[in-house]
């Protein structure tokens, strides 16, 4: 008889699933690359877990590490539009909607499960080395985060001269660009590009300096030329573009409805403001690059970074910023996914290509399938909870209905919170299909490592440090903004407001010490982060008793700190504004974290084996991952499109389909991004 592989028993899927669906639904609270995050970190841990190999269950730590990250970079994805679209009744909009859906979880899932493949299938040596150069490009999002995401607001200050706003105008920040990740890419690169002459002791920084010297110059010198001819406004004019109708009328005026001043462009503000000094810097960046390719080494899996990198920068820019410029795609609000919301799915497709392109070059074909496989289970989970979200609050819809006493009888029903309890936590559970399936069919197909050596072990306790602490802040401390929140109260006839923590807190003893809420909370979260990692130090020298001594021990008691640390935060996230819709939600989230739990303590058995490792030709895999993900497109569009039609014909469903991607009303064009009003 055969044995079913650990990974996938009934025990080991379910735990994925909720996993993943527990961490969505969270996420769906704290929002963006963070948030999407803790639901990588626990479906990485359950998969390791759970799949009866100790070689990955030694690795647990790199399997959270890595599935957070590849999990959080779609969280910059603007993609509450493409369902949208699909409630529209507009025929054209529902099937580029439920084609945008499936596309943008696509690249989600995708990368998601390229990164928990990649704690899978890389040899240790290079899956450790990694961690060098990471490190420096995470000092520069530090760097970044210190910039635009604290209460210092110092990126404001720094350009307050220039009109600078990170609140809900940001748009008007001189470095807003349609809403990407263009930052990000930018600072990872120069993170990188230090790396590798750090790495190699600044051995060439002459032929660097010459080269970008060289490139400057010339840089300044077209742009003279340029503007000597007159060419350089013929230049801004081919490529600078209004993200906007400037032919849309008033219908009672008759006078154009926007001023070209008051819509953003295709280009940052900054490039505007600094226009003369931009022949110069795009020349020296020019250097840098030719120096790049010649020169550079990329060596500790730096080669990985900055192709996903380069990759980022280069799609965005052909796609979203140069490609909108031509007479075709301006007539459809340009070369754009969801106009006027944001086009940093362009930097995660990049960052895709780059990580294919990569994986390709080094052999990784393991990856690659993971990645294809991972992808076409996330566009099939983020379009069939939407179809499901619109099939729930379908009874008793006035779109479908006249009858009052229908109407009235599922009132309540309909008012549940469906976008968090299908879009996000049953979406999450479907998303996990991208987890069990490429990383349990990898269980069974990849050389178990035996007695593989520990190189460079202080990677294991920043890999967990990472999850356990600063994940975990720089999530929780979102609470600050809910707790010190002011509300409004009724009591006795009378209205009045209060918080429920105090903006400023002071010392106790020392009430001249007074500091803001968010200082006290990361000062304690600072303290019980070197407190994790002097014990975790301390355990390496000399075993701590309270720590198990068996990986699977040591990996069901990160999985299920890091687990109730976020259920509980998040419950106090809600708590201070809490209503029974959040039963629903915060309820889910809490009994699914039982089940997991109990799964976890349970059924995570210490004997598990997988069974004889199969042979694979991942080239043939790779070839039927990337059909299935194109079958999988072409079959949830036009099912999912056709079910919603016969459901509401041409109307929308009255829940969503605000949203219109084509036609003379598209968003692009009646509501376009304006200077003027708060960002949408």
């Amino acid at each position: 008889m055969t044995m079913k592989p650990p990974s996938f028993r009934v025990s080991s899927v379910v735990l994925i699933l909720l996993s993943l669906s527990i961490g969505w639904g969270i996420r769906g609270n704290y929002g963006h690359e963070y948030g999407a995050m803790i639901a990588g970190a626990l479906a990485g841990m359950a998969a390791a877990l759970m799949s009866g190999r100790e070689d990955w269950r030694q690795r647990l730590p790199y399997f959270a590490f890595f599935g957070a990250l590849g999990w959080g970079f779609g969280g910059s994805i603007a993609y509450m539009h493409p369902p949208s679209y699909t409630e529209t009744g507009h025929l054209p909009t529902q099937l580029f909607g439920f084609f945008a859906t499936y596309f943008e979880a696509f690249l989600w899932a995708g990368i998601g499960g390229a990164a928990t493949a990649y704690a899978a299938v890389e040899d240790r040596d290079k899956l450790t080395s990694i961690f060098r150069p990471l490190l420096w490009v995470f000092a520069f999002w530090g760097l970044q985060y210190a910039l635009q995401d604290t209460p210092f607001d110092l990126q404001r200050r720094l350009f307050q001269a220039e009109g600078a706003d990170r609140t809900w105008f940001r748009q008007r920040d001189p470095l807003y660009w349609l809403d990407s990740e263009w930052l990000e890419a930018c600072y990872a690169l120069a993170a990188l590009c230090l790396f590798d002459l750090w790495d190699r002791r600044f051995s060439k920084v002459a032929v660097l300096a010459g080269l970008g010297t060289l490139g400057a110059a010339v840089g300044f010198g077209v742009q003279r030329m340029l503007a000597a001819t007159g060419w350089d406004k013929v230049l801004v004019g081919a490529l600078v573009h209004p993200q906007g109708d400037l032919t849309l009328l008033d219908s009672i005026t008759g006078a154009p409805r926007f001023a070209a001043n008051d819509l953003v462009t295709n280009w940052p503000a900054f490039f505007a403001h600094h226009g003369d000094q931009l022949g110069w810097v795009f020349g020296a960046i020019l250097g840098v690059a030719i120096y790049s390719y010649i020169y550079g080494a990329w060596r500790s899996g730096s080669g990985l970074l900055i192709r996903m990198a380069v990759w980022s920068m280069a799609i965005f820019l052909v796609g979203p910023v140069l490609l909108s410029n031509l007479p075709f795609f301006q007539a459809y609000g340009g070369f754009r996914l969801t106009p006027p919301r944001g086009d940093s799915w362009a930097n995660i497709l990049g960052c895709m290509i780059g990580l294919l392109l990569y994986f390709r070059s080094t052999g990784q074909k393991p990856v690659i399938f993971a990645t294809l496989l991972s992808g076409a289970f996330g566009g099939l989970a983020l379009t069939t909870a939407q179809f499901v979200k619109v099939l729930c609050y379908s009874p008793g819809n006035p779109r479908l209905t006249e009858n009052p006493l229908v109407i009235q009888a599922w009132q309540h029903w309909r008012s549940a919170n469906w976008h968090s309890l299908v879009l996000e936590q049953f979406a999450g559970v479907l998303y996990g299909l991208a987890i069990v399936v490429p990383i349990g069919l990898l269980a069974t197909r990849l050389p178990v490592r035996r007695e593989e050596p520990r190189t460079r072990p202080w990677t294991e306790i920043l890999a967990v440090v990472f999850v356990f602490n600063i994940l975990s802040y720089l999530n929780i401390v979102k609470n600050i903004e809910d707790w010190t929140a002011v509300r409004k109260v009724v009591a006795g006839g009378a209205e009045g407001t209060f918080r429920s923590v105090d903006e400023v807190l002071r010392a106790p003893l020392f009430d001249s010490i007074q500091w803001s809420a968010w200082t006290w909370f990361t000062l304690m979260w600072l303290a019980f982060a070197l407190a994790t990692v002097w014990v975790l130090i301390r355990h390496r020298r000399c075993p701590v008793a309270m720590l198990p001594t068996t990986w699977l021990g040591k990996g069901q008691l990160l999985y299920l700190m890091f687990l109730w640390l976020m259920v509980i935060a998040n419950f106090s996230k809600a708590l201070v504004a809490f209503s029974d819709n959040r039963i629903a939600t915060e309820g889910t989230i809490m009994f699914n974290a039982l089940v997991c739990t109990v799964i976890l303590l349970g059924w995570a058995r210490p004997g598990d084996e997988t069974p004889a490792i199969r042979e694979a030709d991942f080239s043939k895999f790779i070839r039927k991952a990337a059909a299935f993900a194109l079958i999988l497109l072409v079959a949830t569009t036009t099912l999912y499109t056709t079910g919603i039609r016969c459901l509401y014909g041409d109307a929308s469903t009255g829940w969503g389909g605000n949203n219109l991607r084509f036609g003379p009303n598209a968003d692009w064009r009646v509501k376009p991004l304006l200077k003027s009003l708060q960002h949408k």
